[in-house]
């Protein structure tokens, strides 16, 4: 999956969901109102989009701070057995975050 997740048998909407947090990655200000059209065409919600936003930017946060101390990735961890655990699933549960109001002129 980590080599061509296009041709690993995902869904449609989960394979909208990494072509977003690869754009998102290699292309920040590229990222427009067209994109949460896409995933919300999808199936996405709002909330789904907040969370890969959020999570993009925290492996990308990380990813750099690793890059920058020069740590290295063990490779001989023996992790590619453990895909097949992965829960991928097309329905997402709701979120609550509350609702946003306006602020009160």
């Amino acid at each position: 999956m980590g080599e061509n997740y296009r041709e690993a048998g995902l869904s449609p909407k989960q394979v909208t969901m990494l072509e977003f947090a690869e754009f998102l990655t290699t292309n920040p200000s590229g990222v427009s109102q067209d994109w949460a059209d896409g995933l919300r065409d999808v199936g996405w919600a709002d909330e789904d989009i907040v969370d890969m936003v959020h999570i993009t930017a925290l492996f990308n946060y990380m990813d750099r701070v690793a890059d920058g101390l020069g740590v290295e990735l063990d490779l001989g961890r023996n992790w590619e057995g453990l895909t097949d655990k992965l829960s991928f699933k097309d329905d997402t549960a709701p979120k609550v975050f509350g609702k946003i109001v306006a602020p009160r002129a």
